[in-house]
């Protein structure tokens, strides 16, 4: 078996979609309704499906179905609550400059998560719009500051950490590495691990605000449910990559245009 990570943003309700995370139809985009979180958990445990660890997959363990959260919205501290009642664990990367800011969580809610067994990681300390853009000292500062952050809140060492946006890189993964980061998370939908130097690096399957529950439960079995999301993703690569701002513009707007006519997704999700 080998390890499935599934990645979350925030879980919102009645559609209030700027009430925790970053703000905007872009966000919004990634955020599930809490009464379709639920159902999705409930989906995983009734399948049978193992969770992993998160604190053994961050010292190298690479088996089971591990639930991560990026961003560090508000809704992580009822979030954590509603899986650690299912003896469920996952990881949670914060932007650590909107740690206590509206819409995010503070201090007392991390330490909260992390008492409650879930695993704490940066999300770098701004979350750039695109981080593999930053120059070496910019990157540097990302890494490091957010890591400095967590580590004094929480007291003890921080090895986690999820890429911003996805914008994968090699300069972003030295970045990483110089600021103690031995377990770096991307966008990309795999189960294949890589290393560079002390670095581990692990794909993630993205659940959207419209994913149903089966296609949880489907990206933790395997099959073809991967393959499609790994040949959306490689699709959409090379225009995330070299049309920049234009890109992220478009996606926006037909973003925006989808959220304002979408039904109630508390109904009936569809694949």
């Amino acid at each position: 078996m080998s390890l499935a990570t599934l990645m979350y943003h925030d879980v919102v309700s009645g559609g209030r979609w700027d009430e925790s995370g970053f703000a905007g139809s872009a966000a919004a985009h990634y955020k599930l309704d809490a009464a379709n979180f639920h159902a999705h958990l409930d989906a995983l445990l009734a399948a049978g499906v193992a969770f992993a660890e998160p604190d053994a997959v961050a010292a190298g363990g690479r088996e089971g179905c591990l639930l991560t959260f990026d961003d560090g919205g508000a809704s992580a501290s009822a979030v954590g609550k509603i899986m650690s009642r299912r003896g469920v664990r996952g990881c949670f990367f914060i932007t650590t400059s909107r740690i206590g800011t509206p819409g995010f969580v503070g201090a007392r809610d991390l330490l909260e998560l992390r008492r409650d067994g879930h695993l704490i990681g940066s999300h770098s300390h701004t979350h750039p719009a695109n981080i593999a853009r930053l120059d070496a000292r910019a990157l540097h500062e990302e890494w490091r500051r957010s890591v400095d952050i967590l580590e004094q809140l929480l007291g003890e060492p921080v090895h986690a950490a999820s890429v911003p946006g996805g914008f994968m890189s090699p300069s972003v993964r030295s970045a990483a590495e110089a600021a103690g980061i031995r377990t770096l998370f991307t966008s990309e939908p795999t189960t294949r691990a890589w290393h560079t130097g002390s670095c581990a690096i692990l794909g993630r399957y993205a659940l959207l605000r419209e994913s149903a529950p089966g296609t949880a439960v489907a990206l933790a079995a395997g099959g073809g449910a991967r393959l499609r999301q790994w040949a959306a993703w490689n699709v959409k690569k090379p225009l995330k990559r070299w049309a920049g701002p234009v890109y992220r513009f478009t996606r926006a707007q037909w973003l925006h245009g989808r959220l304002s006519s979408h039904r109630d997704p508390t109904a009936a999700p569809r694949e």
